[in-house]
């Protein structure tokens, strides 16, 4: 019974340093992407894109790249989705290649992003970026 009682104490006790440690409206952990989705179907549906920024480029084909650790490189997601951590890049380089590694098209795509107005942030948003031939 003295551990259940122990165990309760601790929870009370976290619980108060938890409400000092983040009074009312104050953020707690914050985290997000930014992400841009890509539509590269003029292309046909069997292509790889690659995203590049200031920062770094996404993968590409056959190439083997160790992970960066700094979140504004681009990352690749599902269905086209590029994610960019905290930054929202203005101007993108997109390089469109086929199934064999080719390169088909490279491109430079300006993304107008929409900007949360959230006190403590949140992901900005932005429309699909649309390839065209």
């Amino acid at each position: 019974m003295r551990r259940v009682g122990a165990v309760g104490m601790l929870v009370a006790a976290v619980t108060l340093l938890a409400g000092c440690a983040f009074p009312p409206g104050a953020c707690t952990a914050i985290g997000w992407s930014n992400v841009v989705t890509i539509d590269s179907s003029a292309y046909g549906s069997d292509v790889f894109l690659q995203v590049c920024v200031d920062a770094g480029c996404s993968t590409a084909p056959g190439v083997e790249t160790t992970p960066s650790t700094d979140l504004s490189v681009p990352e690749r997601g599902d269905a086209g989705a590029f994610g960019f951590g905290f930054s929202a890049p203005d101007d993108i380089t997109v390089r469109v290649f086929d199934a064999d590694g080719i390169l088909l098209a490279e491109s430079e795509e300006t993304i107008d992003w929409t900007h949360s107005t959230d006190p403590c942030g949140g992901p900005s948003t932005a429309a699909p970026v649309v390839l065209e031939r």
